[in-house]
This record gives structure tokens, sequence and C-alpha cells, in this order.
């Protein structure tokens, strides 16, 4: 008897739709390659900012998202919050629809990811992560959501995590901007991180930087040379789909 494919609603909460077809792109690209099994579509948000800048964004778009999908929830199996912050939508869905379906966010399920690639061990070489992300603000804010995530009393003390560095480009300027501003912009942010060597995992801060992982890879091999061959570059999207579909076969949901 051949099984259904399970079906993954993957969430844009802002309302750029250039935003959304930078996911689908992803998307094909990743079919393209095998790397997904189940029935993924996009969705998004129907009103409100169109490029989330700061946590009252991330608020006023969980509503709107939440509001409108409320009588559609039992449609999907899992639900993937593509933006990169503690965006609220991912509680206020697990509320809504926990056990019986998986959620989670693309924050939450980059830092899962890279914890998992970090060598065991002290003194060993390239052993932390670290986000290169959008506007300054998130410097703080993302530095604060890895602290309350590890639930760690100080960062400075913390030795998985390096710490964020940003491009000063919104999530719709990546995609709107001269590309070779964005290019020198994540160039110069990835270089900052890694300068010191001791990064394994470059997380792309923001659903936005969907694509953008060449740039990545281009920057770490002019920043390290051979030894960028032992840095990953971690895309937040990919990472949440490859974990909720690890959920759905290795912890099917609960029935109602």
């Amino acid at each position: 008897m051949k099984m259904t494919s399970k079906r993954i609603l993957l969430i844009n909460p802002n309302s750029s739709t250039s935003m959304t077809d930078g996911l689908s792109t992803l998307l094909k690209e990743m079919n393209r390659n095998g790397t997904t099994s189940s029935q993924i579509e996009t969705y998004t948000a129907p009103s409100g900012p169109s490029s989330i800048n700061n946590e009252d964004d991330a608020l006023e778009t969980a509503k709107i998202v939440l509001a409108d999908l409320e009588l559609r929830l039992s449609n999907y199996d899992a639900y993937l919050v593509a933006c990169y912050s503690v965006h609220p939508l991912v509680g206020m869905l697990r509320k809504k629809v926990a056990p019986h379906v998986h959620v989670t966010g693309i924050f939450e399920a980059s830092i899962s990811t890279s914890l998992s690639l970090l060598p065991l061990g002290s003194g060993s070489s390239y052993s932390r992560f670290g986000i290169v992300s959008t506007g300054t603000y998130w410097e703080k804010a993302l530095s604060k959501g890895v602290k309350d995530f590890l639930e760690v009393d100080d960062l400075k003390s913390c030795k998985r995590f390096k710490g964020v560095e940003t491009t000063g480009l919104n999530a719709g300027e990546l995609h709107t901007a001269p590309p070779e501003l964005v290019r020198r912009k994540m160039m110069e942010a990835t270089k900052r991180l890694v300068k010191d060597k001791d990064v394994r995992v470059v997380i792309l801060g923001c659903a936005g930087m969907a694509g953008l992982d060449t740039i990545v890879e281009e920057a770490l091999v002019e920043e390290l040379g051979d030894d960028a061959k032992y840095v990953h570059v971690l895309d937040g999207v990919k990472a949440g789909l490859g974990m909720l579909e690890s959920f759905l076969r290795a912890l099917p949901p609960k029935k109602k």
C-alpha cells in the first residue's frame, strides 16, 4: 500500500511575494536534488509588514498569519515559520496544533542543526557556530535569542556560539538592492565572523538569504583559504524542512 506524502506549509510571515518567490526557487532546487520527500507548499502573509525588522513587526505578522490560517490548520502535517527570529508565531501555532502537528522556526532549527555539527571536546579548532544576518538590530536580538535557546547565563562564557554579524541591509533589500552591493555586504559580514578561524558553521540568518550561500562560500575561501573546507554554510530553511521531515518519520504526530 502506497503511503501518501506528508504536507508541510512553509510560511513566509511577511507580505513580500518576492521573498516567497525566493523560497519557491529554493524548493525547486531541493526537489531537483532529491532532498525532500514531502509535499511542501509556500504561504505569504496576506497583509502587514513586507519586511520583519524588529520584534514589533514579528508580533504583528504572527497575529495576521494565525488569524488567516485559523480554519486551515488541520490541512497540514507540519509547519515551518520562515523568519529568522524568535518569532512568536512558532509558539502560537504549537498551542493550536501540538502534539498532532509538528511546528518549528528556521531560527530554532538552524541552531539545533549547528550544535549537532560542532566537534566535541575542548581545544577543537573550528568549534563554534555564528550567524550572518541583515540589519544591525538583529545583532542584539538574535544573540539574546541564542542565549535563551541555549539557556546560558552569559554568552561570553559560551564556547559554542561565536556571535552575529550583520550586512546592514534589510530582508527585502537582499533581492532589490544592486547585486554587487548585496555580494559585498554579505562577504564583509562573513569575513568578520570567521576571521578568528574558530567557526565551524555559518548560519544564513534570514529567509531572504535563500540562494545566497554561494556568496558566503566565496567569502570563506577568500578569508580562510584551504581551511574553508572545514566550515559548513547552513540555510535555516533547508535545516527546518530537514528537521520537520525527520520528525515526521521518527516521531509521527499523535492522533487526535
